[in-house]
């Protein structure tokens, strides 16, 4: 059960916050650079989202504190002939963990979604995040899809002659 939470979207003050936040979210990705985000960064993604009506940055504070964040963004669907969401990063601190936060913001957003009418929301999750993976399991169903990446980093630019 969610206790004391707030869900809203982030403002410049969040960000030292949310800096310390996609700090250890970076940290804990497998790929993730290990580079602390700056509060510069943290505060420039926080305007991107509030100016940009296709990105949606939400946070969620637990006891006045903020301890997770949601980054999404409203896409063309065209499979569906219409928008859907796409759910990119998710973090919840690991002392916040099991309080519902995760459930929360996605609730928050597949909220936002019917509003703005999208088809589905999704996203993806590492193979080895067993807990998040019971969790979505537990509120949407798999899709019927494999994800595939191509790494741009360290490599040279394509020419397009």
């Amino acid at each position: 059960m969610v206790e004391a939470t707030t869900l809203r979207a982030l403002t410049p003050e969040d960000a030292p916050a949310l800096a310390r936040l996609m700090s250890a979210y970076r940290a804990a990705m497998p790929d993730g650079s290990g580079l602390p985000v700056t509060r510069g960064e943290a505060r420039a993604l926080i305007a991107r989202a509030g100016e940009d009506a296709g990105l949606l940055l939400l946070g969620a504070t637990s006891e006045g504190r903020l301890c997770a964040f949601a980054l999404a963004f409203d896409l063309p669907e065209i499979i569906a002939g219409g928008r859907a969401g796409q759910l990119d990063d998710l973090f919840v601190t690991p002392e916040a963990r099991g309080k519902g936060l995760a459930r929360a913001l996605i609730a928050e957003l597949a909220g936002i979604g019917r509003t703005r009418g999208w088809s589905h929301l999704r996203w993806l999750v590492p193979r080895d995040n067993l807990r998040a993976k019971r969790l979505y399991a537990a509120i949407a169903e798999p899709a019927p899809w494999d994800s595939f990446r191509l790494d741009l980093r360290d490599q040279p630019a394509a020419s397009s002659g």
